[in-house]
């Protein structure tokens, strides 16, 4: 069998990226650290840091010595001009953005109430307002990763419409939307999804190649990941729960509408509602909430086995509901059962770890 050599491009680009991306794990280091901590050649390292100061990726930042005689290193740390990324999160609660630097450091927050539900114009005016009011860094937005509280076809990267979806006005293209106002890739993806990829990288799921993120608020849903990899389905629609066969309706979701959880004005869970009967103790609600979690949690246990289930939402993360859950699974074999570590912020957090991600990939290939 004969194998082909990876083109050099493919090859500098990876060198790139890896350098890169420990650069700004360390916060500043100099390229005899980089050599030793990724074993790349010393000459590989010192190309590729020319590279990356020459378009503004990494900045020389200071000197330091190197305990031979006569010589120092340079420290290197990301570049001032390296841009940002931008990310929004759009659900029943309002919109939500926060721009970052490449690190992922927060540089400024912007909040807006919700709009009037199944008010489309009012939704696109205050995602609007936002973007044009919020401010990054110096250099280019290289990415906007945009959280939906709908599925997203993952070859379209459109949201997919579905009867009595929990948020309707949130069916219109976020390209649609700021595609005017941005000239960054747009990167869209499901709430749940964005919920379960900033938990893999950085909350409670980190290090399991196989978990399932659940989420109750305003809707229900599950983000699923199997061998490491985020299972969105062929259409978007894996993890939609909500549309499971109920007991006293035709639905999941609809059990909870017809239990009283549900809003007068729209077609989701009053969110606000349910919480401050959990706070005040609701024996009833605990009890609907913990048996529909639990039958979701069962149902995704049992086809998939993962190796931890995280409960989470506005309303999963609440502490009343997880011992409640715990107590009444019957599921036979081993089931791991916790809170995700990111809370309600956690769709956010995904988000802007998908911008992040393509930003970075993106820059170093020019």
């Amino acid at each position: 069998m004969t194998v082909r050599a990876l083109p050099q491009t493919v090859l500098r680009e990876a060198t790139d990226r890896r350098l890169l991306d420990e650069t700004i794990r360390q916060g500043r280091t100099t390229r005899a650290e980089l050599a030793d901590v990724t074993g790349y050649s010393r000459p590989t390292v010192s190309e590729a840091v020319r590279r990356l100061v020459e378009v503004g990726l990494l900045d020389a930042t200071g000197l330091k010595e190197t305990g031979r005689r006569g010589r120092v290193g340079t420290f290197y740390s990301l570049g001032a001009r390296a841009g940002w990324v931008l990310a929004l999160e759009l659900d029943q609660s309002g919109v939500h953005a926060r721009a970052a630097d490449l690190a992922g450091h927060t540089l400024e927050e912007v909040r807006r109430p919700p709009t009037p539900p199944g008010d489309v114009d009012a939704l696109v005016a205050s995602v609007r307002a936002v973007v044009d009011e919020i401010t990054g860094a110096e250099g280019p937005l290289r990415a906007v990763g945009v959280s939906v509280a709908n599925p997203v076809d993952p070859v379209t990267h459109q949201t997919v419409p579905l009867a009595g979806t929990p948020f309707p006005e949130g069916l219109l293209s976020p390209t649609e939307m700021i595609g005017d106002l941005v000239s960054a890739p747009i990167l869209v993806d499901n709430d749940v999804n964005l919920a379960a990829l900033a938990e893999h990288r950085c909350g409670q799921a980190a290090g399991a190649s196989s978990f399932a993120y659940v989420y109750v608020g305003a809707g229900l849903g599950v983000g699923l990941y199997i061998g490491d990899q985020l299972i969105r389905g062929a259409h978007g629609l894996a993890g939609e729960i909500g549309y499971l066969p109920g007991t006293s309706a035709a639905t999941l979701a609809g059990d909870l509408a017809s239990r009283g959880l549900a809003r007068s004005d729209a077609p989701s869970n009053d969110v606000a509602a349910v919480v401050r009967a959990l706070d005040r103790g609701d024996e009833r609600i605990l009890s609907v909430l913990a048996e529909a979690a639990g039958r979701a949690i069962i149902s995704v246990a049992a086809v998939v086995d993962p190796e931890l289930v995280l409960l989470g939402g506005p309303v999963g993360t609440h502490p009343a509901l997880l011992p409640r859950v715990r107590d009444g699974l019957t599921f036979p074999g081993p089931l791991r059962l916790e809170h995700g570590t990111l809370g309600t912020e956690a769709a956010l957090a995904g988000a802007l770890q998908l911008a992040v991600e393509h930003a970075r990939a993106a820059a170093v290939a020019g």
